[in-house]
């Protein structure tokens, strides 16, 4: 229990859409989320994202599914280039090196790209996703 608490917290914030639209967790009320954490500079995350693109297209409304992207970009710039080839929401880029990285902690991630699985009540049922997602969907 003492995760999930941690869980929510850490997600209680405010994301941002392709136009600059503040989403709150509340907006996220009832849905699964999927923290997805990749960068611009890696190749393995320029495969990944179309994949995982297509499937957030076809099932993100019917499943009650949303992604938060978490750069791991280093340069502003690049990553907000990047952003604009994906269909979900985003952790701000001023939260990166505080909560983006306390989320990569908690989710006990080492490697990029990779997708943490939370369900509606907050707890981490599937703490890398991205094989699950890559070999299940790909």
């Amino acid at each position: 229990a003492a995760l999930a608490t941690n869980v929510r917290e850490l997600l209680d914030t405010v994301y941002t859409d392709h136009s600059g639209n503040e989403i709150h967790l509340a907006d996220l009320k009832g849905k699964y989320i999927s923290l997805y954490f990749s960068a611009s500079w890696c190749g393995g995350c320029r495969k990944f994202a179309p994949i995982l693109s297509d499937i957030y297209k076809k099932i993100s409304e019917e499943k009650g599914w949303e992604v938060i992207w978490v750069t791991h970009d280093r340069v502003e710039a690049e990553g907000d280039k990047y952003f604009d080839e994906m269909p979900w929401i985003r952790l701000p880029w001023n939260q990166i090196g505080g909560r983006g990285a306390q989320m990569f902690k908690l989710t006990k991630q080492r490697f990029i790209p990779s997708i943490t699985m939370i369900d509606p009540d907050f707890n981490v049922i599937n703490p890398e996703a991205s094989a699950d997602i890559e070999f299940g969907y790909g």
